[in-house]
């Protein structure tokens, strides 16, 4: 296929993109009225679609502009249409499989957990969690104190600070970062499901976290990063409360919203102060700051997207096996993310990437690209598709551990939860093909069905009252 009136920017053309966008969009803010629990559970994907979304409208609208990134002029098209059907993909499996009715068959009233149920003075989880964590915090604060200067005070940018003096507290965090903040958020959050207050010791514990990031010199990727996997947990609380008790679950939302939205404006404040120390301080871009911004919100997020669009939508230029090669076979660096890898190989001399990408760095992108890269105008649908059923269900499957509280097999499905979550916003399909993938999702099978059996054994082997008054009757 030739590039044709849809890339031309003609107004026919720019009313498609707006429309397509304006549709998802209308869809999030639904969403986010009304249903606020799944928006929390799904604010990591939605906020990253809405943000790609509208950075592609943006070069379908303002094209041709300068990609400083790419060294060459993108746009005008109709790049967002394919784009919002994919994220429409996703937003209607997830809308499917936590449709209301089977939340209420499937974690409603009769799926209790199991914490409830037990007699008083057992061995307490949530405090030897506590104490793990502190402890691990306190260590990476001291850590962060005798290793060498600290970023926010001497100037420095966080990957020089982890490349030149970051110990290995300070690199498991960042490894592990987002998987631990959402086992902060699933102790924090749990006591809400029998009508107790959060565990609030976990929320100073993220707290803790995030300052410690701000004095590392992280900023927005890394906060938005955390907190989104932080409150996963209480949406889930908010759905299944709903589920159980509209009204009680209203009242529980209200309540859970205030505490946010204090939690976001401090948290809005801290970042919006990182970005601009960043790029005025330690970047020295004080001058170009705004043009520096416009590339890094409007385009960046939707120029690679924009590529595999003129590629595979307006040249037909795409080579399912080629992808394949690169993506599982023979990627540049086989230890990161093969899909931005390639695309950035496609786009970019490839001297150029290669350089790149051995710098540590990667541009912004991967989802759904490597799927239309993989299975073409057609088929990149089709997997788009089984990406998103996999996606949503999975997380339906999280939710019922979490109502349940099957705290072992939810730290163990963490890594997978991760895993899909990067492969849904950054396309890295090579780390599902892993042998440490799939050893970890044998182990959550595992421990699934031992803790499903301790938990009957718990559960059910004690005779009740009123059978025991049979015995002796």
């Amino acid at each position: 296929m030739t590039a044709s009136w849809w890339a031309s920017g003609s107004p026919f053309a720019a009313l498609l993109s707006v429309t397509a966008v304006a549709i998802f969009l209308t869809a999030c803010v639904f969403i986010a009225a009304r249903r606020p629990g799944l928006a929390l559970i799904f604010f990591f994907f939605l906020f990253a679609f809405a943000w790609r979304l509208v950075s592609v409208l943006y070069i379908d609208l303002s094209g041709p502009l300068f990609s400083d990134q790419l060294v060459r002029d993108i746009g005008p098209g109709t790049a967002a249409l394919p784009m919002a059907v994919s994220q429409g993909l996703v937003v209607i499996a997830l809308l499917f499989s936590f449709r209301r009715k089977r939340v209420r068959q499937r974690v409603g009233v009769d799926t209790l957990g199991l914490a409830s149920r037990l007699p008083p003075g057992r061995f307490s989880l949530s405090d030897l969690a506590f104490w793990l964590v502190t402890l691990f915090v306190a260590a990476l604060c001291m850590e962060l104190l005798v290793s060498g200067p600290i970023p926010l005070f001497a100037g420095l940018e966080r990957f020089d600070y982890t490349r030149l003096h970051g110990g290995p507290l300070h690199a498991r965090l960042l490894e592990w970062g987002p998987m631990l903040t959402f086992q902060l958020g699933v102790f924090f959050a749990v006591p809400l499901l029998h009508e107790k207050s959060a565990d609030r010791r976990f929320g100073v514990l993220f707290g803790s976290l995030i300052l410690y990031l701000f004095l590392a010199g992280h900023r927005f990727s890394s906060f938005y990063a955390y907190t989104s996997f932080f409150v996963m947990p209480i949406g889930v609380i908010m759905v299944v409360q709903e589920a159980r008790s509209p009204s009680q679950g209203g009242m529980l939302s209200g309540k859970i919203l205030r505490w946010l939205a204090v939690a976001g404006t401090a948290l809005s404040v801290l970042t919006a102060a990182a970005v601009v120390y960043s790029y005025i301080v330690v970047r020295g871009e004080g001058g170009e700051l705004l043009a520096k911004l416009t590339q890094r919100i409007l385009v960046q997020q939707g120029e690679m997207w924009w590529m595999t669009y003129e590629r595979v939508f307006l040249q037909d230029d795409w080579s399912g096996r080629f992808a394949a090669y690169k993506l599982f076979v023979d990627p540049f660096d086989p230890s990161r993310n093969s899909t931005m890898q390639l695309l950035m190989e496609l786009a970019l001399p490839l001297q150029r990437a290669h350089y790149i990408i051995a710098q540590g760095s990667a541009y912004t992108g991967g989802w759904p690209e490597v799927f239309f890269e993989l299975g073409g105008p057609v088929g990149g649908f089709a997997l788009v598709a089984l990406s998103a059923i996999l996606f949503s269900e999975f997380m339906f499957l999280m939710t019922r551990c979490i109502v349940q509280e099957r705290f072992a097999t939810c730290f163990f499905l963490t890594p997978i939860l991760f895993a899909l979550s990067i492969m849904i916003v950054s396309g890295m399909v090579n780390s599902l093909i892993q042998i440490t993938f799939l050893v970890k999702v044998v182990s959550a099978v595992v421990v699934y069905v031992t803790e499903d059996k301790w938990r009957s054994s718990v559960l059910f082997s004690r005779p009740s009252i009123g059978s025991e008054d049979k015995a002796f009757s």
